[in-house]
């Protein structure tokens, strides 16, 4: 499934941009009380990174797989503001023992930590995601 058609994801705006991270861009349905970006829309970038990442960064699992956010914690250090952009922090030790999992089981769970910055590059917020993630039955 491409992010930008789950429902919720497009109603935001979010989008992909050329370095096929996923960005949110600044319009009023996304702002706060303080005309900066609403936490719950800095959430929804940050949790729909981490599940972007999960259906696009494994070639051989592409369409095979369907990822299930099971828990998350979010950290926002300074109000945001303009458009956001999201990046991926997950370790080569993960990766490998996700894969192994996958092979062996065909599920796993997986950690992957999502920066959400603004368009001065401050992180604005970073989300620890843990997610489900197991092979597509037919």
């Amino acid at each position: 499934m491409e992010i930008t058609a789950v429902p919720f994801a497009a109603h935001n705006g979010i989008q992909i941009d050329d370095q096929n991270n996923l960005v949110l861009p600044f319009e009023q349905t996304v702002q706060n009380h303080l005309s900066g970006v609403h936490a719950a829309a800095q959430f929804l970038l940050a949790e729909s990174a981490g599940g972007y990442y999960l259906l696009t960064a494994f070639p051989s699992l592409q369409g095979k797989v369907m990822p299930l956010l099971r828990e998350s914690t979010i950290q926002f250090n300074q109000q945001a503001y303009g458009d956001l952009s999201s990046s991926i922090l997950v370790s080569d030790e993960a990766v490998e023992k996700f894969l192994r999992s996958m092979d062996k089981r065909g599920r796993a769970v997986m950690d992957v930590v999502v920066d959400i910055a603004d368009e001065s590059g401050n992180i604005t917020c970073r989300g620890s995601f843990r997610w489900f993630v197991q092979m597509e039955t037919v």
